[in-house]
Formats: structure tokens, sequence, C-alpha cells
């Protein structure tokens, strides 16, 4: 876990309540319950109102939408309110949206509920263990410390260090988890900077890049965010296809890193520190580093079990005999060793955010019940007729575009359970490819850049005190349009290069 750095913000991490029966009487709060009852009311107008029409799609295709449609677009636009305004818990909300599935008809009990375990969320909850582990033996301050240790006194290239380790720390555990671990690290560089407890240009790059680096540092390995699994479930399930641990390291692996480094020039130009360097940060780092001592045993098997699984992916990722082997299956390896080799106990596990793999359990419950209801379908064949005059790189940077404002607006799960399947089923009507779809998304859903409630990563740099809601919004919009940048070069000719097929 991460350690406290004296004079740190303590707001970045919170503490789970304790339980218990006594507690001061609450005042009532107004605002949640209109929340609340504005989700309820929302679902009841949608599911109740009268039918539709059918849409036509550009072949001439009538996609009428069905009672068991109407129905889950009601639940996820509930789900979309009560997530958005934070009326409960995501994982309570989750649970019931599987609920209204099931009470109103729109699809089996059965196969509702058994979307909260599903392959993704198996997945989600083993790379969740993992990160923890990473995190709690020690190993992301060791490789911290080392990689600030050698980057020297400039504050420039500080700057590119602290956004290098968070893409670093990225490949083997979740963003969220990864900012959680720099943020006190980060805190302790700036401590070297600051002079009076004001805000400056250095604490604003710091932690607004250490934000923005956490949302790019998301798309390099299935292990980096949740979002991508439930992405690939979807596609899975649309397309009836597999992306592979490879396939999908493969072709983010470039344009992450492109993102970082572009993250790091935006931050030199707009936030260029007032002194050139931090005299003593260098040897500080190196005192903390010699301090940890030689690797412990548990970090010697904590590597070695990360790296038996990632050689497993791989190898099922590069041998034909071994595609069957499901990803989630393998990735449960992980506990199992955990377990085994005394890196967690059992009490650990009350530490597991349950509530976030609740949420994601509801996410890839909404995306399968848009898709087996046929509301996907009728939205897609909706949106072809209005767009088929457009040329096939204008649709994906669209869909690009939808994806990036509806992953700061709702969360990106969301935004991935809705948008996902109907732009694999619109891709046919424009000669795109799956892949190209499925890439797109993935990347554009990955960059929450404007808004501080848009990911767990803006709030903790926001807990800093060094920027405002606003100054995060303009610059975040600046680097959003670097962003689009990016995603049309690697549309138009880097994964192509890299060998991927783009149109039919």
């Amino acid at each position: 876990m991460p350690q406290k750095i004296s004079g740190a913000p303590t707001g970045y991490s919170k503490s789970a309540q304790t339980l218990g029966f006594s507690r001061p009487k609450a005042r009532t709060d107004y605002k949640r319950a209109a929340y609340i009852i504005l989700g309820m009311a929302a679902f009841f107008v949608v599911y109740y109102m009268p039918g539709l029409p059918d849409m036509v799609d550009p072949a001439g295709v009538r996609f009428p939408l069905t009672r068991e449609g109407k129905g889950a677009l009601a639940v996820f636009l509930l789900a979309s309110i009560w997530w958005f305004f934070e009326a409960l818990p995501a994982g309570i909300t989750a649970l019931i949206m599987g609920s209204l599935q099931a009470l109103f008809s729109i699809r089996d009990a059965k196969r509702v509920f058994n979307d909260y375990m599903d392959p993704a969320v198996v997945f989600i909850f083993a790379s969740i263990l993992m990160g923890m582990v990473f995190a709690g033996t020690g190993l992301t301050r060791r490789a911290a410390y080392k990689i600030l240790s050698i980057i020297g006194e400039n504050t420039l290239m500080i700057y590119g260090g602290t956004f290098f380790v968070m893409a670093f720390l990225s490949h083997f555990m979740s963003n969220t988890s990864s900012a959680a671990a720099i943020f006190p690290l980060i805190w302790a560089i700036y401590s070297f900077y600051r002079r009076e407890d004001v805000p400056t240009r250095f604490g604003k790059g710091l932690f607004m890049g250490m934000a923005f680096s956490a949302g790019a540092g998301s798309i390099f390995t299935l292990f980096s965010a949740p979002r991508a699994v439930l992405s690939i479930a979807i596609f899975k399930e649309v397309v009836q296809r597999d992306i592979s641990f490879a396939c999908y390291s493969k072709y983010m692996f470039v344009i992450g890193w492109v993102t970082i480094l572009s993250i790091w020039i935006f931050m030199a130009v707009f936030f260029r520190p007032n002194r050139k360097s931090l005299s003593g940060l260098s040897n500080k780092f190196k005192e903390l580093y010699a301090e940890l001592g030689p690797l412990s045993q548990k970090e010697v098997l904590t590597i070695f079990i990360l790296a038996v699984i990632i050689i497993l992916l791989l190898l099922c990722s590069l041998i034909p005999t071994l595609e069957r082997l499901d990803k989630a299956a393998l990735l449960m390896i992980c506990p199992a060793l955990i377990f085994i080799f005394k890196l967690m106990e059992i009490k650990h596990l009350e530490d597991v955010p349950w509530n976030i793999i609740l949420f994601f359990g509801g996410a890839i419950s909404i995306g399968y019940c848009l898709w087996d209801t046929g509301a996907s379908a009728w939205i897609a064949a909706g949106c072809a007729a209005m767009a088929v005059k457009l040329h096939w790189f204008t649709f994906v940077m669209l869909l690009g575009v939808v994806a990036f404002i509806c992953s700061n607006v709702l969360t990106n799960a969301a935004a991935v359970a809705l948008i996902m399947p109907v732009g694999l089923l619109m891709s046919k009507y424009f000669g795109v490819t799956p892949e190209a779809v499925f890439f797109t998304i993935s990347v554009s859903s990955a960059m929450p850049f404007l808004l501080i409630r848009s990911s767990a990563a803006n709030a903790i740099a926001f807990e800093s005190k060094q920027f405002t809601a606003r100054e995060f919004f303009v610059k975040g919009a600046v680097l959003s349009v670097v962003l689009l940048f990016i995603l049309a070069a690697a549309v138009w000719f880097i994964w192509p290069a890299l060998g991927m097929r783009i149109t039919n």
C-alpha cells in the first residue's frame, strides 16, 4: 500500500468507514433523494412510453424496438443518471440494474445474474488482486524510487520521469492503483520545490500530468484498466471473435507511449517551471531505495507470478492450439499462487474493492442486455441511416469523439457498454473492420481529460490543491485535441503499419 509522506494532503485515500449501530442522526439529503427519484422516473417513462418507430438501415432492413429493447434503454438511462450524480454506490446501482432486468422480464434472470460472474469480471477480480500484491509487497515503491533516482534533478526531466513511472506501473496494475501509489511520491518531489503553500506552475504540471498519464497508462495492457476487459467481452459477444492479450498490447503499446510523450511535451510548454533543478532530490530517492534493501522473498515471488501469468497469456496468443484457453481462467491461477505463497492473508480480501467489481458486473450486464434485446441494433440502424454518406475515416473519428465525450460525462465502462455494440454493428455500413472500431473506442474511452469526477486518478491528483477544476478542463480540452490527432494517425497509418486491417 502507498506510504504516507509527511505534509501530503490526506484526502486522496479514504479508508472504509467503521461499521456500527450507534451513529449521529444524519440530515436528510434531499438532493440525493431527488436524483434517485429522477432515475426511477426516467426508467418508468421510457419503459411505459408508446412503442417507438422502427429504424430502417441504409440497406432498407427494418429494425423494430421491442418491449425488451425499450426496457434495456430504460435500465441504461436509470443507471446513467445514478452513476452520473452518484446517487448510490456504483456497485449497488449495478445490482439494481440486474434486478430490474429480471423483475420486468427484460431478460431471463439466470442469464442476467450470470453476467456478474462473466469471465471478464473474473479477469478484473484477479487483476485487482495482482495489483494489490504488487503494491503491498513494496514493488511499486521500489520501481518508483529507482526510476526517480536516475532521472536527475532537472525539473523538465522530473516531469518526464514521473509520467514514465505512472506509465510503467500501469503495465502491471490498474491506473487507479498506480495513481494512488505514486501520489505521495510526487508530493515528496514537490516538497523540494515549493517555498510557500500556494499553487505553482510546477505543481500544476506535476499533478495534472499525473492524472493525464494515468488515463494514457490505462491503455497499455489488459492489466491497466478493467474497461479494456469489458470491451473485449462485448466484442466477443457481438463479433464472435476474440482479442488476445498480445494483440491488444501490440496495437496499444505504441499509442500509449506516444500519448505519454505528448503529455510530457504539453506540460513542459504550458507549465514550464520557474526553477531549472531541484538540488538533493536524486540523492533523496537513492537513500530511500537503499533503505528498502535487497529484493525480499515476497517481492521475488510476486515478480515470478506476474512473469508466469504474462508468459501464459502471450503463449495463448501465439500458439494456435492454446487459443481456446480462456484469459480469465488463466489469470485465476494468480490468486491461487498468491495464497499458496502466502503473499496475502484471507483478511486482505476485505480490502478488495467489491463495489468496483460489482460495478463492472453491472456494466457488462447492461452491455449484453442492449445487444440481446436488439436495442443496440435499433440504435445502430438509425445512426447508420443518418450518417450513411460519411467517409469511413470520418465515421471512425466521429465514433472516437462520441466515445471520448461519453467517457468524460458518464463512466468509461458505461460508455463502452453503450457505444461498443452500436459501433460494431455500424461498421459494416461503412466498410470498416470490427477491430478498427474496437481499438478506436478503446483509445477514446481511456482518456478522461475534462472533468475531475471522470476518473479516480483525476480525483486523487485534485487533492493536491495545485489546480482548479476549470484549469483541468481547459488544459484537458487542449490535450484532447492532441489525443484525437494521435488517434487519427493511428487509424490512418500506425495500426495498418503494425498489421491491422482497417477497411474491408
